[in-house]
């Protein structure tokens, strides 16, 4: 079967994909396909259609295989989700780059990332009203992306401590407000040496959090 305006074949799937993924071959978009991560169409004779959203999909799954050596047990979790907050005890996610914008390869629905997530409507709608998410307009087609994604699984894990988008607004914030201080040291710089500015800014930014909140945590709660 060839491809329309809106599927692809198989075969004109891969032949997509391989400029960028030179080892995929069909038996691999099979393989990945069993394993839950692309679940095309079927004509009534039952080839495989491939979409547009598809074809992205399974970018983004090769990409976080390739660049971020992610398991696919990992991704699948990442991407699908099965809306049980309690069953993923290793939360992980790929490696992010601040440089980078968000990324925008995959688009979701609202019902879409309440059924990767098990969130329900209100807690989402106190997502959007603190801030954590941003505010999309469905009605114009405005979608969420692969980081509006990530960010409700987190949060989702937060609910599962008993703690709620409320007791997020600091982290809000914090983001807000060192988004603000990089944007001010980057006066002058561009290309590369922004970019570089950038990564090593957010990378200080993050190592010390992580070394003040290890020294509160211990010196409050008396962990050992």
């Amino acid at each position: 079967m060839g491809a329309t305006s809106s599927y692809f074949s198989i075969g004109k799937l891969v032949k997509l994909l391989e400029k960028d993924f030179p080892d995929i071959s069909v038996s691999k978009v099979r393989f990945l396909e069993s394993k839950g991560l692309v679940n095309p169409e079927r004509s009534t004779s039952g080839y495989r259609r491939y979409s547009e959203k598809d074809v992205n999909q399974l970018r983004w799954v090769l990409s976080l295989q390739r660049d971020h050596f992610l398991p696919l047990k990992i991704i699948k979790e990442r991407l699908v989700g099965d809306g049980n907050n309690e069953r993923s005890e290793n939360f992980q996610l790929p490696q992010l780059d601040p440089s980078s914008p968000p990324d925008e390869s995959l688009e979701f629905t609202k019902a879409e990332l309440l059924k990767r997530t098990g969130l329900s409507e209100d807690k989402f709608k106190e997502l959007d009203s603190y801030g954590i998410l941003p505010k999309r307009n469905q009605s114009l087609g405005e979608m969420y992306n692969a980081d509006d994604l990530f960010v409700t699984q987190i949060v989702s894990r937060f609910y599962s401590y008993g703690i709620e988008p409320r007791h997020l607004r600091h982290i809000k914030r914090g983001a807000d407000a060192e988004a603000l201080l990089i944007d001010q040291r980057l006066t002058g710089l561009q290309g590369k040496r922004a970019i570089k500015a950038i990564v090593e800014l957010a990378r200080l930014s993050s190592e010390l959090k992580t070394l003040l909140l290890r020294r509160a945590l211990h010196g409050n709660t008396g962990i050992s």
